[in-house]
């Protein structure tokens, strides 16, 4: 089987684009919304923007009076690029065209800004003032595909912002809730048997399978990297396998020992989804239910790795310092 590399896969999307629009192009050169549909949401697709899905793509976004075609958001729910489409053949170097592609840069609060007719990409990096000029123009019909492939994806490849690690929490969602009730099950189990006089143990590793432990705060690249082990703040190991498992623990051994906390409850840098809410977060993103006085809180857990320990560090200043018998470590995978 021929090996076909993620570039090589988006010039041939590219190829076929230019053959649609010859193909299609009398229909084009009238329908903003065909050409979208034929020439530039495939780009967006080969690119990871799933169109679908409207936590990454929006489709025609209101922002203080200004509509954008297509806003493309990060994992955290921050729009980073504007793309501004139009019918094919259309004459890209419109001055009110260019005009609403500052207005759109000044309301979103961002600097890439693309305008395509979908053929022609033109690439917006550098607003100043009496300079609109875009940084880059690319032409699918005429330039180099793999030259042109190359330069979508240092510059619209969604991987930018959605971080590989990431694409596996809205697939498991499902499983995250199924965990957080058999964890409600077993402290009802640990609570009956305690009533009843059973005794319960955890257990810890043997000698010749001692864990090495890395603080939180000492950790250093972790892109890549996966965590076995948790150690919280009254020396409680845990198995774990995933960054969010992290953030997780520490929100549940939190929301334990403080009920106090006023929800909703911001995450280290306030982005407009909480950390901790009443509300469930939209659909496809990834968090976990649990009951904190008597109600029903969201944690929102769709971060990717050094979101999830900065988090966790953060949410743990919550509780007593006298509750910290050893500072929260993990064990790497080797």
């Amino acid at each position: 089987m021929r090996y076909q590399s993620p570039l090589g896969n988006l010039r041939d999307v590219l190829i076929q684009i230019q053959e649609s629009a010859n193909l299609y192009k009398k229909i084009l050169i009238k329908n903003e919304a065909a050409t979208r549909s034929v020439l530039i949401d495939p780009i967006l697709r080969a690119l990871g923007w799933n169109t679908a899905n409207t936590n990454m793509v929006e489709v025609e976004k209101t922002l203080d009076s200004v509509r954008a075609d297509y806003v493309l958001f990060d994992i955290n729910q921050i729009p980073r690029i504007i793309v501004e489409a139009k019918s094919l053949n259309t004459d890209l170097n419109q001055k009110k065209l260019i005009m609403s592609l500052v207005n759109y840069a000044f309301n979103f609060g961002l600097e890439d800004v693309f305008l395509t007719d979908g053929l022609i990409w033109e690439h917006f990096d550098k607003f100043q003032p009496g300079n609109v000029e875009p940084s880059k123009t690319i032409n699918l019909a005429k330039d180099d595909p793999v030259e042109c492939a190359a330069y979508l994806v240092q510059h619209l490849d969604a991987a930018k912002y959605w971080p590989i690690e990431q694409t596996i929490d809205v697939l498991s969602q499902r499983i995250e809730e199924l965990e957080s009730t058999v964890s409600t099950m077993q402290k009802s189990l640990e609570t009956l048997n305690h009533q009843n006089g059973i005794n319960t143990t955890i257990l810890k590793p043997s000698p010749k399978d001692e864990l090495i432990f890395t603080p939180l705060s000492n950790l250093g690249e972790i892109a890549g990297k996966k965590p076995s082990h948790f150690k919280l703040p009254d020396g409680t190991i845990i198995s774990i396998k995933l960054w969010k498992d992290i953030l997780r623990e520490c929100c549940k051994f939190v929301l334990k020992n403080n009920k106090n906390i006023h929800i909703p409850f911001p995450d280290r840098v306030g982005k407009k989804v909480s950390l901790i809410s009443y509300e469930k977060p939209a659909k496809g993103l990834s968090y976990i239910s649990e009951e904190y006085n008597e109600e029903t809180i969201y944690i929102y857990t769709n971060y990717d790795s050094y979101n999830c320990v900065a988090n966790a560090l953060y949410i743990l200043n919550l509780i007593p310092k006298d509750l910290f018998k050893c500072e929260p470590a993990i064990v790497l995978e080797k």
